[in-house]
């Protein structure tokens, strides 16, 4: 570890290998604590659906250090993009092509609830999408097996209207570009532990007491706070 005369920074050092179409990662101040991590191919990412995005790199850290994949504030706030298991941990000993896990939370059943949040939204779901059902647009990919099945057995949820988008996929879909920026990485120190066996692990420093979430869901005045009318500890 080196430590940084201009910004008082620590740094360590990264060895990268980028592929084809992969980008070295990059800081987008001096200030900033992750790095920029961007797409290496487009995917189609249907609502409902979580898959591997890859990133066309092959990183080594050094000892004691670990990278973390975590989320970018904007894409959380503006799309329903998420990756699941932020922070993804990288370890330093890990050699293999990286990735990220992404997945798509739109969920068309919860439509009312974002016209009522977003108005807005009916203008554009209205004016720009095209109307089918489930069961047509499970035809119409070529699944007609599964699209009789769905009416014979479930004929209500058969015949539930579907709002495509402009390349005929359920509205919600989300469209990643190669060189998107798509997350952030973040790199720390890494502790491993030494685990001892001990009768009583609760005798040793001090014990805050309460059990598991006690010091949870207060707020700022010590009230609990209530949802749906229900007070909750």
């Amino acid at each position: 570890m080196t430590m940084s005369e201009q910004q008082g920074q620590v740094q360590t050092t990264v060895y990268l290998r980028p592929g084809p179409q992969g980008r070295t990662p990059v800081y987008a101040t001096a200030g900033s604590a992750g790095c920029d991590l961007y797409a290496s191919a487009p995917i189609t990412l249907l609502p409902g659906e979580t898959r591997l995005l890859p990133l066309d790199l092959v990183m080594a850290l050094e000892p004691g250090v670990e990278a973390q994949v975590r989320p970018r504030s904007g894409l959380s706030l503006n799309t329903t993009l998420r990756i699941p298991n932020a922070p993804g941990t990288i370890d330093s000993d890990y050699r293999s092509p990286m990735g990220v896990i992404v997945e798509n939370t739109f969920n068309q059943g919860q439509l009312v609830d974002r016209i009522l949040a977003r108005p807005e939204l009916l203008d554009e779901i209205l004016d720009q999408c095209q109307r089918t059902t489930v069961a047509a647009h499970l035809s119409a990919a070529g699944r007609e097996a599964a699209a009789d099945r769905l009416r014979e057995e479930l004929p209500e949820l058969a015949e539930q209207i579907l709002f495509l988008d402009r390349h005929g996929n359920p509205y919600g879909t989300i469209y990643i570009q190669t060189g998107d920026r798509i997350a952030q990485l973040v790199l720390s120190y890494c502790l491993q532990g030494e685990f001892v066996q001990h009768e009583q692990p609760e005798l040793i420093g001090s014990d805050r007491g309460g059990g598991f979430g006690s010091t949870g869901f207060s707020g700022p005045t010590g009230k609990k706070i209530s949802r749906g009318g229900q007070d909750h500890a």
